[in-house]
């Protein structure tokens, strides 16, 4: 299954874990009910119940469980992330902005 990182929530029943690779720098939130959360490079267990986060700061395995009942998450770009989203996207806008100019200006001339 391919999950859109950001958009929307997964649901989590009890006793179905749910595995990622390759999601470093991602945020994971807890949006109801309590998670639990392993990630292979990281020491420890993580337990996010609602309202909590925590930022994967490893490229390895995560694994991510429902504790007691069902749980909601969300999955978000890290602050880095979204600033460098943010600065591709402007600089797209400039570089289509300065290409209509550039063709106005042709068409003027």
């Amino acid at each position: 299954m391919k999950i859109k990182f950001g958009e929307g929530e997964v649901y989590l029943r009890e006793h179905c874990p749910l595995r990622l690779s390759e999601a470093g720098g991602m945020v994971v939130r807890c949006t109801s009910g309590v998670l639990w959360m392993t990630v292979t490079g990281e020491a420890g267990d993580i337990v996010l119940a609602a309202g909590e986060s925590h930022r994967i700061r490893v490229a390895g395995r995560v694994v991510i469980e429902s504790l007691g009942s069902d749980a909601r998450v969300r999955f978000e770009p890290s602050t880095g992330e979204r600033i460098a989203r943010a600065a591709s996207a402007m600089l797209g806008s400039m570089r289509r902005l300065v290409g209509m100019h550039g063709a106005a200006k042709q068409l003027t001339a």
